[in-house]
């Protein structure tokens, strides 16, 4: 009797295909934590501020915003490191500046992010970042002294919405828009005069997934 119940119970078991049984093995890359890779160009917007540290009006133009993050899934979402780098065309007004001011400024930018999870398909994307900003490496035609050549940082809070479409299970395109507020230095300032900047950016980007299942 035993022997038979025994034998009856391995031959359910070999009958079933493999795909059918309780119990699945995920492979070593789906075991992992996932991490991934995003590249972004944006196009960047931001207001003029003016520098209470040099006494002069920065106009700040137009650019494009190169950006770079480095995500680690969670069962929520993903936390990211992330960094920018943007060239902002400036002419400045006023204490030291030329009648005829023209000049670019680099615009660097280091945050903390969180973002919502990607799922397959097309997807919303939520995402919020803290961290710093920094107005540094003037080159232009106003000779500098040695105090407004130092770096303007700045406390920088991001909001995003946008969406984003998979491409096979590694990779997805994105379309994001961002506000950003900046908020500088009070050095100078008058009562009168804010330290908030706000910048707006559109930006299209690829995430790779360079390691685990998606998050």
């Amino acid at each position: 009797m035993i022997t038979r119940t025994l034998t009856g119970i391995a031959g359910l078991l070999f009958a079933s295909p493999l795909g059918a049984q309780l119990i699945k093995v995920p492979s070593l890359d789906e075991s992992r934590t996932p991490i991934s890779v995003t590249l972004d160009v944006g196009f960047l917007q931001t207001q003029s501020r003016f520098d209470g540290q040099s006494g002069t009006q920065w106009n700040l133009g137009e650019s494009l915003q190169y950006r770079a993050a480095v995500a680690y899934g969670l069962r929520s979402g993903s936390i990211a490191l992330v960094g920018s780098l943007a060239h902002l065309p400036i002419s400045r007004a006023g204490g030291t500046a030329l009648p005829v001011s023209e000049g670019t400024i680099q615009l660097r930018q280091y945050l903390a992010a969180f973002r919502t999870p990607e799922t397959e398909g097309a997807h919303q994307i939520v995402n919020v970042g803290v961290g710093l900003s920094q107005w540094t490496a003037y080159a232009g035609t106003d000779p500098l002294t040695l105090d407004e050549q130092k770096t303007r940082d700045a406390f920088t809070l991001v909001v995003g919405y946008g969406f984003g479409v998979t491409l096979g299970r590694r990779a997805a395109v994105t379309v994001v828009q961002e506000m950003a507020t900046l908020w500088g230095s009070g050095v100078g300032l008058t009562s009168g005069q804010s330290r908030m900047v706000r910048q707006y950016t559109s930006r299209v980007g690829l995430t790779v997934k360079v390691r685990g299942s998606r998050g």
